[in-house]
Formats: structure tokens, sequence, C-alpha cells
């Protein structure tokens, strides 16, 4: 299994009046293409910190990271290779936090994708203009040239995908909790991403649903070879996964 993300002595701390808190502690882990990993620990002991900080939403404060995210098809690092390229990087191996805010946003849309606890769709769109927004916002600024209608017969196809597109033009108040999610998961899914965060994807779920919403992830895994790093609570779906680690006191083995 070829290396996807590689993690070299990551440290995270936040600075509160009192000090210096330290959440992650040093570091190492490797994560494969195409790998569904879950992250348990108690807590308190660094999960969401460890995610948010892998998916670029925030800084290490020592530490490194490395996507290795060649396309096998084109051969390049579609999106931002440009950018990479002018700084003398590898157009393949690349160290997101050594890219400027600008860069590091086209990085994080291009490979890439969220699912949180809570779904955070716009209430005021229906399902399918939910899924579509990755789409739009790739338009807007460029990183895509493709059309309304593509955007739209994507979104589409991704929520039948998902068994919901009798659903797409209801609203999210209008859709059950487990709906709402499946929407989200399509949204995460819709610029193709390397690899997929999900923080607690199923713990605001009933068992049933959750259990439902899990095996749709590990059946796109298995389709499409995305890579999963989950980070959850819940033993019995964590044991389905191709691979456990556990978060201790800000170490993860």
């Amino acid at each position: 299994m070829k290396e996807l993300i590689t993690v070299a002595g990551l440290e995270k701390s936040f600075y509160m009046p009192a000090g210096e808190v330290k959440v992650l502690k040093g570091i190492d882990a490797a994560f494969g293409e195409g790998e569904v990993v879950s992250i348990v620990g108690a807590s308190g002991a660094g999960k969401s910190t460890f995610l948010h900080v892998l998916g670029t939403l925030d800084k290490p404060t020592q530490g490194k990271i490395t996507y290795r995210i060649k396309d096998n098809q084109k051969g390049d690092c579609p999106g931002f290779t440009d950018a990479v390229v002018e700084r003398g990087l590898s157009p393949c191996v690349i160290d997101p936090f050594s890219l400027s805010n600008g860069e590091i946003a086209v990085f994080r849309n291009s490979v890439i994708g969220f699912i949180f606890q809570f779904h955070y769709l716009l209430p005021e769109f229906t399902a399918i203009e939910n899924v579509m927004m990755p789409g739009m916002i790739a338009v807007s600024s460029q990183q895509s040239a493709v059309s309304h209608k593509e955007i739209y017969e994507k979104a589409g196809k991704l929520l039948d995908e998902l068994g919901l597109y009798a659903r797409k033009d209801h609203k999210p108040g209008e859709l059950s909790g487990g709906e709402q999610q499946r929407v989200a998961v399509a949204r995460a899914l819709f610029l193709e991403p390397k690899v997929v965060f999900a923080d607690e994807p199923t713990g605001n779920l009933d068992k049933a649903t959750g259990e439902e919403l899990f095996r749709l992830l590990m059946e796109i895994n298995s389709k499409h070879g995305t890579t999963f790093i989950i980070v959850t609570h819940n033993e019995h779906l964590s044991k389905r996964c191709h691979r456990i680690m556990e978060m201790v006191d800000g170490k993860l083995r």
C-alpha cells in the first residue's frame, strides 16, 4: 500500500492566559492510499485537534505533514501544481504548510473532504445545491471551468449513489438526520478528494442510522479507493475499519 500522508514529530499547543497547553505531543504516523483508519481515545486526548491539523484547518506548532498525491492517470497533481513547482517542491510530494494561505485553500479544496458530527448544511439551499457548493466554489476561484449543468449532474449522481436522489430538491429542514448526513457525505466527495477526514460522523445519529452511514463510507472506500480517517467513540464501528489507532494524552499508538 502506497503512503498518502506521512506525519513526523507533530506537535500542537494552544496558548492560554495561564500558559501553554500541549495537545499533540510528538506524533509520528503514516496513512496509506485507500485505507480506512479509525482513531479512538478518551475525550480531550487530542483526536479532533489531530484531524484538524491533518486537514490543514489548523497549523502545527512543530513537526511536518507530507502528502503524496500523484494523479496516476495524468501524472501530475491537479489544481495546485504550478504553485508548488514555483516553490521548488516536487509536484507530487507536498508539505501543505509550506504554501501560502491561498495555496493551502486550493490544496484543501483539491485533495481533502470533511465530514463532521453536525452536517453544517446551508439551510436556505436544497440538498443538491448543498452538494454542488464545492464545485461552484472551484469555478468561482478558477480552479475549474466546468459548466453549471455538469456540476448539477454530478451532484445528482452522487445523491443517487447515496440513495437520496428523490430528496434532492428538499431543504435540510425537510430531511431526517441520517439524510442530512448523507448529503454532507456527498458534498465531501464532490471534488473526488484523495482523503476524507470524518470527525464523529455517526455521533449525532441513532444506532441504526449510524450503522447505515458507516456502511456507505466503507462502500465508497471499496468502490472509489477513497482514504478515510475517522475519529469515533463507537468501538463497534471502529473495529470494522482496516486499522485502529488510539490517541492517549496527545500521542498516537
